[in-house]
């Protein structure tokens, strides 16, 4: 089996999990736009000047960014956690090209579904607040994905864990409201904080597709340097952390 097989296999497995759940795709979505329509509307009951204008438009682009990051680390996290719980997943470990390989094709899988996700919400918070935002989505989906793969790293982390302490939801709800900080972190030009992932991926985003300034090259240097590290040193973390479980029986342990 080739990754292209296995990248396969798993989008199909998502298109059928979403349309055999119907129900909670579209509450999903519900649930999103209503979150973020009491925002926008509690924020803008604030403001009333022109700053104010420019305060709903970062809140819109912050609001898509969170949405996206939280689908990227949570792409490899979510998929061990309940496979643990199912009971099943030692049988993943079975996969002849490799646990870890089989994580990245979900997490691809994943990320591609959470920008189809966040484009429907953008139109639809867009449609429902009548607060447009002109984005290059072409740039705006590239930058994404040189950057989340730092957050795949990150996710490859916490399942490590997740395979030899079974429950680490409390340190996910922490990265996921942790998010919410990143996105707005000013990591651009270099500073201490463009050393957290996705950080400087987000400052880039935001700078060239809601401020219109052009794309640096050695900005977006940086942010593919930034994800490669925390990519590869997640993936190194990770089989360590798999080889300690296996070495202790806990991979068939619930």
């Amino acid at each position: 089996m080739n990754f292209l097989a296995l990248f396969t296999n798993e989008a199909k497995l998502q298109c059928y999990e979403m349309k055999q759940y119907w129900f909670e795709t579209v509450s999903s979505i519900v649930v999103m736009c209503g979150m973020f329509a009491g925002l926008f509307y509690g924020i803008q009951s604030f403001t009333n000047d022109a700053s104010g204008e420019s305060s709903l438009d970062g809140l819109v682009f912050g609001f898509l960014l969170w949405t996206f990051a939280t689908t990227s680390y949570n792409a490899v996290t979510k998929s061990v956690i309940e496979d643990n719980q199912k009971g099943f997943i030692e049988q993943l470990f079975l996969c002849p090209m490799g646990f870890s390989r089989l994580m990245l094709a979900r997490s691809l899988v994943e990320m591609i579904w959470g920008v189809i996700f966040m484009t429907t919400i953008a139109w639809i918070t867009m449609a429902i607040t009548g607060n447009w935002l002109e984005i290059n989505f072409i740039y705006f989906y590239l930058l994404l994905f040189i950057s989340a793969f730092s957050l795949v790293g990150l996710g490859f982390i916490v399942s490590g864990l997740a395979l030899i302490y079974k429950r680490v939801g409390t340190i996910g709800a922490l990265f996921n409201i942790a998010f919410m900080g990143l996105v707005a972190i000013d990591a651009l030009p270099f500073n201490i904080y463009s050393l957290l992932p996705f950080t400087a991926g987000a400052s880039l985003t935001r700078e060239v597709i809601l401020q219109g300034a052009p794309l640096d090259l050695l900005d977006l240097l940086l942010v593919a340097t930034n994800s490669a590290v925390y990519f590869f040193g997640g993936l190194y973390i990770f089989s360590k952390l798999e080889k300690r479980a296996k070495k202790l029986n806990l991979i068939g342990q619930y």
